[in-house]
């Protein structure tokens, strides 16, 4: 087992490597794993799951995220976030960079009123244009996303994002057993001060607090930090 544990421990820095070196090649590699994956009916990863995010109660109850205000939910995946907030009220645009998954959202969402808008749309991407929101919501998809293409990430976020609108983000720490040979592992405290050199010069950083990545029943929780962020207005020089 230790053997094994090595060679996964090796195979993962490997990629870590390889992601950091050519991030044009591991964003589309990755794009490919998720339409297969949400291609296939049978997918059911552990965080799947109808159960609301605690930060997105407290977000919703508290009035942080504004009821007159559009809320974008990025990276929405089978969109189980997108509906509780239209559930609760809010005008919802749910985004994915998988076809497949906004085909499921769309599916689910036929027929249905005040249903959620889902749109292919790719936060890595230096060509995204989107109409700003009050709201935004990350459960999870940042602290996919690889290294090198982050900072194009929190660039498209803020810019989703309108002056003084605010940003929550769930990014997990992969202390978790499933990923802790993955090349993203963090301490709480790594991942505070690598989000706020990924996202401070857009953000102000109000809280960040240890959390969990809610998942199905049976399955294990990710720790995490949630984020509660607030847009800055926009610099001179940034507008230039």
């Amino acid at each position: 087992m230790l053997g094994l544990n090595a060679l996964l421990k090796s195979a993962h820095r490997l990629q870590g490597w390889v992601e950091q070196r050519f991030p044009n090649w591991a964003h589309r590699r990755h794009h490919h794993k998720w339409e297969r994956k949400w291609a296939d009916p049978e997918y059911n990863p552990f965080w799947k799951t109808d159960r609301p995010q605690k930060e997105l109660v407290e977000a919703t109850s508290s009035g942080w995220f504004a009821k007159n205000q559009r809320v974008i939910d990025v990276g929405c995946g089978n969109g189980e976030v997108s509906w509780w907030l239209a559930e609760q009220g809010y005008t919802v645009l749910g985004l994915d960079y998988s076809a497949a998954a906004i085909d499921n959202c769309r599916r689910r969402s036929a027929g249905t009123s005040n249903a959620p808008t889902f749109e292919v749309a790719d936060f890595c991407s230096t060509n995204l244009r989107l109409e700003p929101a009050g709201s935004v919501i990350d459960r999870g998809c940042f602290h996919r996303i690889a290294e090198n293409s982050r900072p194009i990430f929190a660039l498209n976020i803020a810019a989703a994002t309108v002056e003084g609108g605010h940003f929550v983000l769930l990014a997990g720490t992969f202390q978790h057993p499933q990923f802790l040979h993955y090349p993203y592992v963090r301490s709480e405290r790594e991942l505070r001060e690598h989000v706020e050199e990924i996202f401070g010069r857009y953000f102000a950083i109000e809280r960040a607090e240890p959390a969990v990545i809610n998942a199905a029943e049976g399955e294990q929780a990710m720790p995490a930090v949630a984020f509660w962020m607030v847009r800055k207005p926009e610099s001179p020089t940034r507008q230039g």
